[in-house]
């Protein structure tokens, strides 16, 4: 087995989580689905549209008032996040590998759980409104999407899809308003 996941650390900014970090729940990558059919046809199919807004969710174990100071800010006054994974390999001559995801988005939501007597409780940080996604496993680049840098800029696996569309609009280079 390779790539085993040991472990997490999550930035918020110069902030170091992992002395508090519970849980991280990193952004799911899904396109929503446009269901077509050809006239006189059987079978349908779904092709990606639009890719779905990337959401993570932090879980702390304290209350601590530098994050949650973080939370209310407003585009364009975006926080530096970035996750770090350790990857262990469980086969003979294996080697352990990193991944590291950095991102650009904002706080949205900021949630203490219950507190019950004098037991831990823990705070959830919604982190969304995300504008740039980069992705390496191991120093290679898994993705990277970037709003603002246009679809020229993004990369799945390496390899830049839509390239030809950042070309065919003329999306790259002049004044961008």
């Amino acid at each position: 087995m390779d790539n085993v996941i040991r472990g997490g650390n999550w930035w918020w900014s110069q902030l170091n989580a992992w002395r508090v970090l519970e849980e991280v729940e990193m952004p799911e990558i899904a396109h929503e689905m446009d269901k077509f059919a050809g006239s006189g046809h059987h079978m349908g199919v779904e092709w990606p549209e639009d890719m779905n807004p990337l959401t993570a969710s932090v879980k702390h174990r304290t209350n601590d008032p530098q994050v949650r100071g973080l939370c209310g800010r407003v585009p364009p006054n975006y926080i530096e996040t970035t996750y770090y994974e350790n990857l262990e390999s469980y086969r003979p001559g294996g080697t352990p590998k990193g991944r590291t995801v950095l991102m650009r988005g904002l706080l949205n939501a900021v949630k203490s759980n219950p507190v019950r007597g004098v037991k831990r409780s823990d705070v959830d940080y919604t982190f969304g409104t995300i504008v740039y996604y980069h992705d390496l496993f191991d120093g290679r680049s898994v993705h990277r999407f970037d709003y603002f840098g246009g679809p020229g800029q993004t990369l799945v696996d390496g390899v830049s899809p839509f390239a030809h569309r950042a070309q065919n609009l003329a999306i790259a280079g002049g004044t961008v308003l």
